[in-house]
């Protein structure tokens, strides 16, 4: 006679579950979430990775288009297709400088005053100030013009080129307004800032065709004798 299958004792203790099987019977429940928290991670490095190439491309792409350009209408082209890029600026200023070189004085403030707004602050953006009151100085904006150089002049921290052409732009002012002291001034002041620079030598120039200040009318003071 068959012997009765034994029944399992409840108060026996539970045979234990190796570590092996406890991580096989965790990948079981939770493997497609693990799978799928993987896969949004590696998408995400993937997505910055190609993000980063496509803007990396983008910009190479612009940097061809503005080395392609050959004319002022191509400038203007380009900073229009790409507002607030830094080469649009460079982009506007060279508008401005040919509008400027075939007498458009006009359009040539509107495009340095675009490329002023449009630029770091640095050499490009002085040379777009320095281009605006110069020809502000062509329009007869001679206050504008006037304030622009000087403030380009007194700012210790822009190039000594920028700040010598502005003194020297100044000096010619005076020069054909017959203010001789002034001319003096603005060249002693520039040989304090670049004494080899030709805008110095130019100004010293006009300084050597001015006469010699006129002497006071009052002629030199002579001390009266006091009465005792």
């Amino acid at each position: 006679m068959p012997t009765p299958p034994t029944q399992p004792d409840p108060a026996a203790a539970p045979v234990p579950v190796h570590l092996e099987e406890r991580f096989r019977q965790a990948w079981e429940r939770y493997g497609n979430a693990i799978y799928t928290g993987c896969a949004i991670v590696v998408a995400g490095i993937l997505g910055k990775g190609g993000w980063d190439y496509l803007v990396a491309q983008r910009e190479v792409g612009i940097q061809r288009e503005y080395a392609e350009c050959a004319s002022a209408e191509a400038f203007r082209a380009f900073a229009s297709n790409h507002p607030g890029h830094p080469l649009a600026g460079v982009a506007d200023l060279r508008v401005a400088d040919n509008a400027y070189g075939t007498g458009h004085f006009a359009d040539a403030v509107a495009g340095y005053e675009r490329a002023i707004g449009e630029l770091a602050a640095g050499p490009f953006q002085a040379r777009a100030k320095l281009g605006l009151a110069i020809a502000e100085a062509q329009l007869g904006r001679s206050a504008d013009a006037d304030a622009g150089m000087r403030q380009l002049l007194g700012d210790a921290t822009q190039l000594s080129a920028i700040r010598c052409e502005a003194g020297y732009h100044l000096a010619e002012e005076a020069f054909a307004a017959g203010r001789v002291e002034e001319v003096q001034k603005l060249a002693e002041q520039l040989m304090q800032i670049e004494p080899s620079s030709a805008f110095t030598q130019r100004t010293f120039a006009l300084r050597a065709e001015m006469p010699e200040p006129a002497p006071s009318p009052l002629g030199p003071k002579i001390g009266l004798p006091q009465n005792r």
